[in-house]
């Protein structure tokens, strides 16, 4: 099965450059197929801080938590292909998915890869995520995602482009 994602996720990477991330200004450089680990250093907290804190904010329902590692024009784009673009609808988005959805009881994501172009870190992984729609019956979902990542004038990294696979 991780073969056959490969050429979508490479798919989905031309996509996200081709939506605004290709034009982005070069403060570093890397190899190609390489890694600036310099830049993955300084991005490594972020990217924790918001895979770690993913889970309780979806069981709390937290929109705006989870909105919070987005940048001001950041855009997400879904599982089935809607485009949502910048922090505020994307939080917007998830306030509206929670009024529709059972109650999240368990998941969590696993980061699968990372690598670096110019001055952009792109982050690959796989979440799942249990609903219990009825109690005693849980449902489970899962898939992989692609984040581009990249610091803002302050400095603080925040996702630029999410793709949802």
């Amino acid at each position: 099965m991780r073969t056959a994602t490969m050429p979508r996720l490479l798919g989905a990477l031309a996509v996200l450059l081709a939506a605004g991330c290709a034009d982005a200004p070069r403060k570093r450089t890397s190899a190609a197929g390489g890694v600036d680990a310099a830049l993955v250093v300084a991005a490594r907290p972020a990217i924790e801080a918001a895979n770690a804190d993913w889970l309780t904010a979806m069981r709390s329902r937290d929109a705006s938590a989870l909105a919070s590692a987005y940048a001001e024009t950041a855009v997400f784009v879904t599982r089935g292909g809607q485009s949502i673009v910048g922090r505020a609808a994307i939080e917007r988005y998830y306030r509206a998915a929670f009024e529709n959805s059972p109650p999240i009881v368990d998941g969590g994501l696993v980061e699968d890869g990372i690598a670096t172009s110019g001055n952009l870190v792109y982050e690959w992984g796989h979440g799942s995520y249990t609903i219990e729609p009825t109690p005693g019956a849980p449902v489970a979902n899962s898939g992989y995602y692609v984040a581009v990542w990249q610091a803002d004038a302050s400095g603080a990294w925040k996702i630029v482009r999410y793709l949802a696979l």
